[in-house]
């Protein structure tokens, strides 16, 4: 068996599995069966030169740039890195939050400016209501360590269900999302990107947000009108932002959301963390045997 591996993970897999053949460029090996790696190999013009491939391994979660129909209707399974991102992600989320509930942004400018200015403008975060769109495994675990805090959790998902653990509620639907905007202090932005999701959070959803209440993307930055949301930001119609995502990356350096006082910007890195080597070698290894073995992948994107 041929394989095509990023050379980060060359040697783990040599380790593992001496028995299979390895490279690093798809031009070393036409008939190599499976191919591991980062998206930017996964594109047409380069997967038209492996016509025995059968299954990609993503080292990313998201596939939303991938022309999934081609990959479809070449038959060849496609896994992504599910889970692998969500802890780093989760905790940078519980940072966002309180970097703004505990007023850490304004005393950092006070810090650079040498005054020494206490006030008493902050409210206690038990208590307040977080909302999370999308309930999948980055939701779940964001909701898990939310739960410390004494907050409520609510949590969005399109299609119905009754209850998950660590959510106390559960809405779907048009009014589902119109409930968990009007009534939550954290609106947490979850959600894959896709035709369904694409600018699911706009100006006539946002006008439904407490001026108090703030909002978290860590999804991708199309699910959010940005126009809409800078334009809520700046009539102070919600008090805050944490974005780790925006609708055009790197955010270009004239972009007025770099200037906002109550914009708290990462740069698609809240789910960059030392571990995740580690974590990812460990998938591709067990994929690579279930692979070997016949057995079904994990993390199949169909």
């Amino acid at each position: 068996m041929k394989i095509i591996i990023h050379k980060r993970y060359l040697d783990a897999a040599k380790e593992a599995f001496p028995q299979l053949e390895f490279y690093t460029e798809i031009d070393q090996c036409p008939q190599a069966e499976a191919l591991i790696g980062e998206p930017s190999e996964f594109v047409p013009e380069k997967l038209d030169k492996l016509p025995n491939l059968r299954w990609i391994q993503s080292f990313r979660a998201g596939y939303d740039n991938l022309d999934m129909d081609y990959i479809r209707g070449r038959n060849i399974t496609f896994c992504n890195a599910r889970d692998i991102y969500s802890v780093p992600i989760a905790e940078d989320v519980v940072c966002k939050i309180l970097m703004h509930n505990t007023n850490a942004l304004t005393f950092l400018k006070k810090q650079r400016e040498h005054k020494w200015e206490p006030f008493q403008k902050r409210i206690e975060f038990q208590g307040q209501t977080v909302g999370i769109i999308g309930t999948g495994s980055i939701a779940t675990e964001i909701a898990k360590r939310l739960q410390g805090f004494g907050v409520k959790i609510i949590g969005y998902k399109r299609t119905p269900l009754a209850m998950m653990a660590y959510f106390d509620e559960i809405q779907s639907g048009k009014r589902g999302l119109e409930y968990l905007m009007s009534n939550s202090d954290y609106v947490i932005v979850t959600v894959d990107l896709n035709e369904d999701t694409y600018h699911m959070i706009n100006k006539d959803n946002l006008k439904l947000m407490k001026e108090s209440a703030s909002i978290i993307n860590i999804a991708r930055g199309s699910v959010i009108n940005e126009k809409d949301l800078k334009e809520a930001l700046k009539n102070n119609e919600i008090s805050y932002a944490g974005l780790d995502v925006f609708e055009v990356e790197p955010l270009p350096e004239d972009d007025e959301l770099w200037d906002m006082e109550n914009v708290y910007i990462t740069p698609h890195a809240s789910g960059i963390v030392k571990n995740n080597k580690q974590r990812i070698a460990q998938m591709v290894i067990s994929n690579i045997q279930r692979f070997i073995d016949g057995e079904k992948l994990a993390n199949v994107i169909k």
